[in-house]
């Protein structure tokens, strides 16, 4: 898992990197740790690799809530635990659905439950990747577990998502069907690729995905099958 702190407090980032490090010597969990202290720079540059957040709430220009109402804007799933000196913003995390509170100074065995919570729900979404689609102005994170299948239709990429919602976005599918390549998508034909976790069967050259009837080209026919036998198995 990849954690990361955001803090405009170096200290109080030395600390809790500290009590990670003992959750670290547990055993229980393989994580890494960035730091950052400017909070505008990390939404700026966030790219969705972050499994667990710990924010900090109270900082300059771009505070902790809402940093995270900005993530989950993007659509980004990361656990979020705030970190700071008063309870009053408590019931704020609510609206983010955040996975822990804390109170400065944190202790280790406070920081430890809250962490087995957050890694908890960061691992069941695990097992695909987070992508980041949209423009410069505006980016939005997909986990690849949530996405149904891509379709190219009028020079824009469509992202039909198991919820029902779809993205829109100019991007390209071959771009697509490497970054996704290894959370098990496949190309049935040159307009769709499509999550294999979400195939419900195959049968007369046609691909079921949830209500959706998806043909498979006789060029792409062989490998799409193939692909699709050795995920199920």
């Amino acid at each position: 898992m990849r954690v990361a702190i955001v803090d405009d407090n170096e200290r109080d980032i030395a600390a809790l990197r500290r009590l990670l490090d003992r959750v670290r010597e547990t055993g229980e969990y393989d994580f890494t740790v960035d730091s950052f202290t400017d909070s505008i720079a990390f939404t700026e540059t966030y790219d969705g690799r972050y499994d667990i957040l710990f924010l900090d709430v109270v900082m300059p220009h771009l505070d902790g809530m809402e940093l995270a109402r900005r993530l989950r804007r993007m659509g980004s799933l990361c656990s979020i635990v705030f970190v700071t000196s008063s309870l009053r913003y408590a019931p704020q995390g609510y609206e983010v659905d955040a996975t822990a509170y804390l109170l400065k100074p944190v202790g280790y065995l406070a920081l430890l439950q809250a962490f087995r919570r957050a890694a908890e729900r960061a691992l069941s979404d695990m097992g695909g990747v987070n992508i980041v689609i949209g423009s410069k102005k505006e980016q939005r994170v997909l986990h690849s577990r949530r996405i149904l299948f891509l379709e190219v239709e009028d020079h824009k990429l469509l992202f039909h998502m198991t919820d029902g919602a779809t993205f829109a976005v100019r991007d390209s599918l071959s771009r697509m069907e490497k970054g996704l390549a290894e959370a098990g998508f496949c190309c049935c034909n040159s307009c769709y690729l499509v999550n294999l976790r979400e195939v419900d069967r195959i049968a007369d050259g046609i691909v079921y995905v949830g209500s959706f009837e998806l043909p498979m080209s006789r060029h792409r026919k062989k490998q799409f099958t193939e692909r699709f036998q050795s995920f199920i198995r």
